[in-house]
C-alpha cells in the first residue's frame, strides 16, 4: 500500500521522465541558477549555492514570439529572499513609475545607460526590496532583489548588470557596450 507522499513523488518523477510540465521549469528539471541568463555568481552571491529556480517562458520565446520571460531564484530556507528578472516585449514608450517608494528612488548606471530603482523596507528593517525597471529596446526588463536586511547599497547597480546580461542574450545591440 502506497502513502500519499510516495504517490505524489512517483507522479512527479513520471512527469519529469516524460517531459511533461506546466510551463514552469524547476531547478530539479535542469534549470540552472540564473536560468542560464543571469551570471550564476551574481545570484549565488545574493542567495547562496542552494537557490531554487523557477523559469516561465524562454529567451527564445521572448525574442521570436514576444512571450514574457521570468526567472525567479529563491533561497529555500528564506522564501522572502529572492532575485526575479521579468522581461517583456514592449516597443512602445514606457512612462516612468509614479508610485511612492518608502526608502526612495535611486538611479543606477551611467550617463550612457541608467535606470530607476525603488528601494523599500518592510517591517523593522528585516526585509528590503530593490525594484529596477530598464528599457533595452524593444524590451522592458524588471529586476527585483529581495533580501533579509537593508545591506542593499549595490543592488540597483547589480540589477542593472543582470538586466544587461539578459539584454545581451536577447541580442540587443545597445547592451553590447560597457556603459
Amino acid at each position: 500500500m502506497r502513502t500519499a507522499g510516495a504517490t505524489a513523488a512517483l507522479a512527479a518523477l513520471l512527469l519529469l521522465a516524460t517531459g511533461c510540465s506546466s510551463g514552469d521549469q524547476q531547478a530539479g528539471a535542469g534549470t540552472p541558477v540564473g536560468c542560464g541568463v543571469l551570471g550564476r555568481a551574481r545570484v549565488v552571491g545574493l542567495l547562496g549555492n542552494h537557490a531554487s529556480v523557477v523559469q516561465r517562458g524562454s529567451v527564445d520565446g521572448l525574442r521570436e514570439r514576444h512571450t514574457k520571460f521570468t526567472c525567479t531564484n529563491t533561497d529555500p530556507q528564506h522564501p522572502e529572499h529572492f532575485v526575479r528578472v521579468t522581461a517583456a516585449y514592449h516597443p512602445k514608450p514606457y512612462p516612468l513609475p509614479r508610485h511612492s517608494c518608502d526608502a526612495g528612488w535611486v538611479f543606477a548606471g551611467s550617463v550612457q545607460k541608467y535606470a530607476p530603482a525603488c528601494q523599500e523596507g518592510v517591517g523593522t528593517g528585516k526585509q528590503a526590496t530593490t525594484r529596477l525597471v530598464v528599457r533595452w529596446q524593444p524590451y522592458l526588463v524588471r529586476v527585483t532583489i529581495s533580501r533579509l536586511d537593508r545591506d542593499w547599497a549595490g543592488d540597483p547597480e547589480l540589477g542593472l548588470a543582470m538586466s544587461r546580461e539578459l539584454a545581451r542574450r536577447l541580442g540587443v545591440r545597445e547592451a553590447a557596450g560597457d556603459g
